[in-house]
């Protein structure tokens, strides 16, 4: 056998020797992706404020704490509803509303609203101040403001949470609601309503969520208020995942 064979021969046998025994460079599993935090806009209820609504609502905010970051909003105007001598402003802070009534009504009751422009504006220089806002949440009076905004600043908020929220009477303001309530609006919407709930009856409150393509409905047993038990706040977190 020649050199030149014998060489190639061994080089052969060494290359046989090694099939099998490569290994394959490691790579590093991708890192998971941690979804993004939302934040949402909050806007208490008549002859509320932000503190007062922020206190409120602690049980709801604690629960969703993972998921989104809150700003709370004071309303513009001084709330004059007849029931106000009911409210214990040292103890609450001062009443404050998005808009006032006419007839001293209720502003679930009333046909006539005074003031709501203002209120407009102020959410929107909020948001161009303090924003962006993924989302809005709203407590009565501040979810009638806030399904209004949903209807009529389209890109304003991508979602909105609204607690015992109703259609407005006022026929200027209500006529966004009643285009939507002919074609749904595709904001996603979350509606918490009370089945005891006489300021906001659930009819009342699931006539606004008809304004909405796809609302998810939560009732719960109490009267007018923001409730903090778990299936809530379960129901509040589904919602909010399913928005990141």
């Amino acid at each position: 056998m020649s050199s030149l064979s014998a060489s190639a021969e061994a080089g052969a046998s060494a290359e046989a020797a090694n099939i099998g025994n490569t290994t394959t460079p490691k790579t590093s599993a991708p890192k998971p992706t941690t979804p993004k935090k939302l934040r949402l806009l909050c806007l208490h209820g008549y002859a509320q404020n932000a503190n007062f609504f922020s206190s409120r609502t602690g049980a709801v905010r604690k629960g969703i704490k993972a998921l989104a970051d809150v700003h709370y909003l004071d309303a513009p105007h001084a709330a004059t509803g007849a029931f106000l001598g009911d409210i214990d402003a040292d103890a609450r802070g001062a009443p404050l509303g998005w808009w006032n009534t006419r007839d001293a009504e209720r502003p679930a009751l009333s046909g006539a609203y005074v003031g709501l422009d203002e209120s407009v504006a102020r959410v929107k220089r909020c948001v161009a101040d303090d924003g962006p806002f993924d989302g809005v949440l709203g407590f009565s009076q501040g979810a009638t403001l806030a399904a209004l905004l949903c209807l009529s600043e389209p890109g304003l908020f991508g979602f909105a949470l609204l607690f015992a929220g109703f259609v407005p009477r006022d026929a200027i303001v209500r006529a966004p609601f009643d285009a939507a309530a002919a074609a749904p609006n595709a904001t996603p919407t979350f509606h918490c309503l009370g089945a005891s709930d006489a300021s906001v009856p659930p009819d009342v409150a699931r006539s606004l969520a008809s304004c909405f393509a796809s609302p998810a409905v939560f009732e719960h047993a109490g009267g007018h208020v923001v409730p903090g038990n778990a299936p809530l706040r379960n129901a509040v977190k589904d919602f909010l995942r399913a928005r990141q």
